[in-house]
């Protein structure tokens, strides 16, 4: 005892449950990382589409408020910032998880407000966009081990 005392290192966690939750976790925000990239992807296809006046978009009805050329531009903007959140979510910036989550809400209901012009494209990814929220919400904000 003369010299100095021995102290041991603390405890490391490596049993199986740890890596599983950690697998998991990770597992759903690369998951949500492709996903919200497609989303964001779909997105500005469409608002692409919607700004042209393409043919495949229902004419002639009504919106909550402008027209068919002012959603394409708000879908636009939003994949836009999807593709961007998605690809910082693969680099694993938590700025970025909550820029999807921000993203993926505003997708949700811009969606649910354009559903006149494509309805069957738009309840599509909203579905996708609730379950990016779930992924990015559910295992996002958990700290890694």
């Amino acid at each position: 005892m003369s010299g100095g005392s021995l102290t041991t290192p603390p405890p490391v966690r490596t049993d199986a449950e740890s890596v599983e939750d950690r697998a998991d976790w990770s597992g759903w925000l690369a998951f949500a990382g492709a996903m919200i990239f497609i989303a964001g992807g779909i997105n500005a296809i469409y608002g692409i589409a919607a700004i042209d006046g393409s043919s495949f978009f229902v004419h002639n009805t009504k919106y909550i408020f402008s027209n068919l050329n002012t959603w394409g531009w708000i879908v636009l903007l939003i994949g836009v910032v999807q593709v961007f959140a998605g690809i910082g979510i693969w680099l694993r910036n938590q700025a970025a998880r909550c820029l999807g989550i921000v993203g993926a809400g505003v997708s949700a209901v811009a969606q649910l407000l354009w559903l006149p012009s494509y309805p069957l494209a738009a309840l599509a990814i909203f579905a996708l966009d609730v379950i990016i929220l779930y992924a990015l919400l559910a295992h996002g904000g958990r700290n890694r081990a």
